[in-house]
């Protein structure tokens, strides 16, 4: 009923009524029929639009934004009526009411539908901005609409309208005093700003002073412009813009720097190699360039459509010369394992004319007629039935495949923005016989287009809207200001609520309040939280924009989920929707989830497929989506639509057909009979001879064919198209037939282009609108959850749905690791509670241009891979602010003292230890549970073969690595994971991988692990041996990237720091953020394989530090962490044997002999490959 009304009113009949309600609207009514109109007309009319369940549907979104742009008018001339009235009747509803709680009550839901109604009005129609008689209205309603005595929506409704019409000195709010800044010397560089802005005008047809005009991947003109591209700096007096329309695009301009960046410069340098037809043997990829396969030889050989993935192109290219003489097999296996063109891959074509086209990778195959469809028993659609059966045989007889062939490899690819001019262009080269125009088919297999471009839309979409919550903290129009004070939730504002938090003092009545003094005795006395987490959890609770550090093993997550706990216990009261919880990561995700479900929290949602749960298996939106039933008007209205869509994708294949062969003799037919009818007639209709007899033209070859080889020899004449067109055709010389023939199948090129993308215009149109309705079956599902789990990239792709949801909540872990604009993005406009969780002394977050991170002096002033969290925690990185309040916990779980000692001196020197890490056993077969083997064999060197040149690793460390795990896992007593290799770099991961992976030992399963525990339990008397297994190395072991590991923790971590080299570059280990998260993975032992000097190197970031002593404390100027770790004073030349012999063994005598015969050569030790050293001790009767 909700949709069918909204409808109405926004057909024609319906917007004629609220027409006819607007002109009811005089100035010169008296008070009394100002009221009555107001309430028994405008005021319904309001409470319908603002209903939660219609402003959130994403059905209606369409028929109320035309109800919203009605009531707005031509230049707004109608929205200042209605907000004239407006403002008279809310002065007559304040004037008039008593100040009983009764009247306040009624006044408040009088106002509430006005003051979201208006919000609205301004923020749809961008024509307010600027129109002069809404500011004194707003002013109007200002004034006489007491802050404190609205409710908290709407104030919060109201102070957004005053914010979009530059009326943000009316907002109240408290500043503290604007804090002296010192004084320094400064010296400013010219900063050429963008678009008209510059000095030396555009930069090219890509460069905009807004970002909403700015195209997300890069144009032909700014792939071959040689300036450089605008890049805001972090101090907003030197950019163009300032406050939140600064920061958003500062975040818009960055982001998109860092992912297009790197292939716009790779299809410029593949267009110039086309350009000159010169082959380059591939360099040394640089830093910062973009890993790039270029496939040669391209050749475009036909259009398709498919129901599901729209328009799509065949091509194929010269298969690489490595795989070009093999068997099909092996080409398949080949391809298979290069993991090269696999779906959405995103492509560019490139031209040697100048044409760049990004497309993505299709799968092939080809979607197969709907069932439905299939048993539909109306007759008349029959022949349609089994004409789509027969093209959905054809496409898959004629599937495009990388390996089928010896020579050309094909593959289906789809456009990324079609357009006419693109479609023109890319069936123009399908005629490409002469070979004139050479192509390639550039692949960019690190870029994956949804990672960026749906929060790249986000914040082209917030920079219109401007609704960022917490703008004035985290966009503040004077930088130089002092912080203001973080007031509570405005959900925690309403009159004598009260938080419970019984959940957490099981079930001991305990409340917290905003009006009264809280028990932190009482909490203390009932809480499992240690002090520094209740602190955490209260600090989240009394702020709206909450900041909680975690250093390692401290119980970040733990503490999240208390505060979740207690945000769902008092969901109902304050009307919190959906608390939306985003991760970084799909695993750091599950694990939260998991957490919740074991703790027996319902109603849970997970956004995306890339799940590894099995317990959220059954919660997947999509699968919950499908439950959802479908009102009568919305199966009517899909059913249309699939109909439409049915008749469209007929219409487009017919003109593929004719695209596909546009010089063939019918389809030229057709286009002459339209265009040329003259040309028609003489060359595809029969003469009647002036005999009675008929002129019948061949017909075993083509007509146009036979036309244009059978032209008069004699005939040299030679005329422009224009000219030869108006020659009757059989006069025509040679030059001109073939002349006038390439024109009419350029035009009829041209012509289909706009016929097709008009019509897959409205394709896409009708399957968006199909797409509406699924979204809005989301939409529903997601109402009824308590949680909504996301990570930050499937946030943006989900915006549409989520921006519906009215959820006052976010909770965002791994904070310190999210990007700036990823964060900016999940704060949806109906937040009013945002708690970030991290900590910025562990990994930034990742971008892949060098010369945008905060550690490269040349991108200190942009400062990219500086998180929120961070710069917020820190502000001194970025701006001149005071450092937001935060809370940071203290007590860590994880570690072994001695483990957490190399974090605690440097970076952490507040940080405890729990009682139960004290009691950590030592690790079995080693003498020492810390220990660092020092070496000094180089890094191997670049291999272009590789699929990971740019990447390091060590050959030596590998086979050291390898052999300490197998004798660790030889010891009988770690289950499946307990054991951990990590290893800065993933060409190293791969060999460490490989040679795991050709190793078998005997380990434990989880059961048999379970069964130990048991025997070392006092309480157990039963003694039970645990059942070993044969297993392959690798599966006993976790081994990852140390970037893929953090919030991750294994019993005993071995680490392999690759880097060796005369130069001292340490690489990856030149920054404390990933030092951190290396030496704080392990609980029970680490061990650390690296060239000790190298990691210490002057490449390394800076850090004072004491180390203790055994005589006294002395204060040593270390490199980085490393060093902590290091053991010093140990012989170079023998480091490998020394080490071994004097710490790593429990029981060196086993094999001593064979280290001092090794030892008696030092240079032998050196080059002495270490798997045998350690492999002599690694038997089974050392324990």
């Amino acid at each position: 009923s909700q949709q069918r009304l909204v409808k109405k009113l926004a057909s024609e009949e319906g917007l004629f009524m609220i027409k006819s309600l607007i002109e009811a609207m005089g100035d010169d009514e008296e008070d009394q029929e100002t009221l009555s109109t107001f309430r028994n007309a405008l005021l319904p009319f309001f409470q319908i639009l603002s209903h939660r369940g219609i402003a959130s549907s994403l059905v209606l979104e369409h028929s109320v934004e035309t109800i919203y742009n009605f009531l707005y008018g031509s230049g707004g001339r109608r929205g200042v009526q209605v907000s004239r009235f407006l403002a008279k009747a809310i002065i007559l509803v304040v004037t008039q009411a008593d100040d009983d709680e009764e009247e306040q009550r009624k006044r408040g839901l009088e106002l509430g539908p006005c003051l979201t109604v208006l919000e609205r009005l301004v923020e749809l129609n961008q024509g307010a901005l600027l129109h002069q008689d809404f500011l004194p209205i707003v002013e109007t309603i200002s004034s006489c609409a007491d802050p404190h005595k609205l409710s908290p929506e709407s104030r919060r409704s109201l102070d957004k309208v005053r914010l979009r019409l530059g009326l943000a000195s009316l907002i109240p709010a408290a500043t503290k005093p604007k804090q002296a800044v010192a004084q320094t010397a400064t010296f400013k560089f010219h900063h050429d700003l963008p678009g008209s802005l510059s000095s030396d005008g555009p930069r090219h047809d890509n460069d905009h002073q807004h970002i909403e005009d700015i195209r997300i991947l890069p144009t032909v003109e700014e792939i071959n412009c040689p300036r450089l591209e605008y890049l805001p700096f972090n101090n907003a007096t030197n950019n163009h813009l300032s406050g939140l329309p600064g920061l958003l695009d500062r975040q818009f301009r960055l982001l998109r720097e860092d992912a297009i960046g790197g292939l716009r410069d790779a299809v410029r340098r593949e267009a110039d190699r086309l350009e000159t037809g010169t082959f380059q043997a591939m360099a040394p990829k640089q830093r910062n360039q973009e890993r790039t396969y270029v496939h040669h030889d391209l050749k475009l050989r036909r259009w398709e459509i498919d129901r599901r993935k729209g328009l799509q192109l065949v091509a194929d290219f010269a298969q690489p010369t490595a795989i070009s003489n093999i068997g099909e097999r092996q080409r398949k296996e080949w391809w298979d394992n290069s993991r090269r063109l696999q779906p959405t891959s995103l492509v560019c074509l490139v031209t040697s004319t100048g044409h760049n086209i990004f497309c993505l990778v299709c799968d092939p195959m080809p979607t197969a007629p709907s069932k439905r469809q299939q048993r539909d028993d109306d007759r008349a659609k029959a022949a349609q039935i089994l004409a789509s059966e027969m093209e959905y045989a054809r496409k898959k007889n004629e599937m495009p495949s990388l390996h089928t062939s010896d020579n050309r490899a094909a593959v289906m690819l789809t456009l990324v923005s079609p357009s006419s001019s693109q479609i023109t262009s890319i069936s123009r080269l399908f005629f490409n016989s002469n070979h004139t125009v050479r192509m390639s088919l550039v692949e960019f297999p690190g870029v994956l287009l949804p990672t960026f471009q749906p929060t790249l839309q986000a914040l082209q979409n917030m920079s219109q809207r401007l609704d960022l919550p917490f703008a004035d903290y985290l966009a503040p129009e004077d930088e130089g200001a002092g912080t203001r004070s973080i007031p509570p939730p405005l959900y925690t504002q309403r009159k004598d609520f009260v938080l419970d938090l019984s959940p957490l003092t099981g079930g001991e009545p305990l409340t917290l309040s905003t009006q009264q003094p809280f028990d932190r005795e009482t909490f203390n006395d009932y809480t499992n939280l240690d002090e520094a987490q209740q602190t955490a959890v209260l600090h989240a609770l009394n702020n709206s924009l909450a900041l909680i550090q975690g250093p390692p093993g401290t119980g970040k997550s733990y503490t999240g989920v208390s505060i979740i706990k207690v945000l769902l216990h008092n969901r109902t009261a304050a009307e919190l929707g959906p608390i939306i919880c985003v991760c970084y990561t799909n695993h750091a995700l599950d694990q939260l989830l998991e957490h919740l479900v074991r703790d027996n929290i319902k109603q849970i949602v997970r956004i995306g497929s890339r799940s590894k749960s099995e317990l959220l298996q059954d919660v997947n939106l999509h699968d919950l989506a499908q439950q959802i039933p479908q009102t009568k008007d919305e199966g009517y209205q899909k059913y249309l639509l699939n109909q439409q869509l049915t008749s469209s994708i007929g219409e487009i294949e017919n003109l593929l057909k004719n695209l596909n062969t546009p010089d063939s003799d019918d389809s030229l037919k057709t286009f002459l009979e339209a265009n040329w009818p003259k040309h028609s007639k003489q060359l595809f209709q029969s003469d009647l001879l002036d005999d009675g007899f008929m002129l019948v033209k061949r017909r075993n070859k083509s007509l146009v064919g036979h036309w244009l080889a059978n032209a008069d020899p004699k005939n040299t004449r030679d005329l422009p198209v224009k000219l030869a067109c108006d020659i009757p055709l059989d006069e025509m010389s040679a030059s001109e037939r073939r002349r006038v023939h390439s024109y009419w199948v350029h035009s009829h090129i041209k012509q289909l282009g706009e016929e097709i993308n008009r019509a897959v215009e409205a394709f896409q149109e009708t399957r968006e609108e199909l797409d509406l309705y699924y979204r809005e079956q989301q939409r529903r599902a997601l109402c009824e959850a308590n949680i909504v789990g996301v990570t930050t990239s499937g946030m943006a792709r989900h915006l549409d749905v989520l921006r519906h949801l009215n959820s006052k909540v976010m909770v965002c872990e791994e904070a310190g690791e999210v990007l700036e604009a990823h964060t900016l993005t999940a704060l949806l406009p109906s937040v009013q509670h945002a708690i970030l969780i991290g900590d910025h002394e562990q990994l930034r977050p990742q971008v892949k241009n060098y010369d945008l991170c905060h550690d490269n002096p040349r991108g200190k002033n942009i400062a990219l891979d500086i998180s929120l969290f961070e710069r917020l925690v820190r502000p001194e990185l970025k701006t001149n602010l005071s450092p937001m309040p935060y809370s940071r916990l203290k007590i860590q779980r994880r570690m072994h003292p001695s483990i957490a000692d190399l974090i605690r001196r440097t970076l952490y020197l507040d940080l405890d230890d729990h009682a139960t890490v004290q009691m950590y056993p030592g690790v079995n077969g080693m003498k020492d549970r810390l220990f660092w083997l020092t070496h000094n064999h180089r890094e191997d060197g670049v291999d272009q073969m590789q699929a990971h040149a740019d990447s390091k690793s060590n050959e030596f460390e590998v086979g050291m690595v390898s052999a300490l795990a197998s004798h660790l896992t030889r010891q009988g007593t770690y289950a499946a994971g307990d054991i951990a290799v990590l290893t800065p770099y993933v060409r190293q991961l791969q060999k460490l991988r490989r040679s795991l992976g050709e190793m078998f030992e005997i380990v434990m399963n989880e059961r048999d692990a379970q069964a130990l525990e048991e025997q070392e339990n006092p309480e157990v008397t039963a003694v039970v041996a645990p059942a070993l297994k044969k297993t392959k190395l690798l599966s006993a072991l976790r081994v990852a990237t140390i970037d893929n590991f953090q919030g991750e923790e294994a019993k005993v971590v071995i680490l392999s720091f690759v880097r060796s080299n005369a130069e001292g570059k340490c690489g990856f280990l030149r920054t404390s953020n990933r030092i951190n998260v290396a030496l704080s993975r392990a609980r029970h032992g680490m061990y650390i394989v690296g060239d000790a000097q190298t990691a210490s190197s002057r490449y390394a970031a800076p850090v004072t530090l004491k180390t203790p002593s055994k005589s006294k404390s002395r204060t040593t100027s270390q490199s980085c962490l490393l060093k902590v770790a290091a053991t010093s004073g140990v012989p170079p030349d023998c480091s490998v044997v020394m080490l071994v012999q004097t710490s790593a063994i429990a029981r060196p005598c086993i094999w001593l002999f064979a280290v001092s015969s090794v030892a008696r050569e030092p240079k032998r030790a050196v080059t002495m490959h270490a798997q045998i050293l350690v492999g002599i001790l690694a038997t089974p009767n050392v324990r």
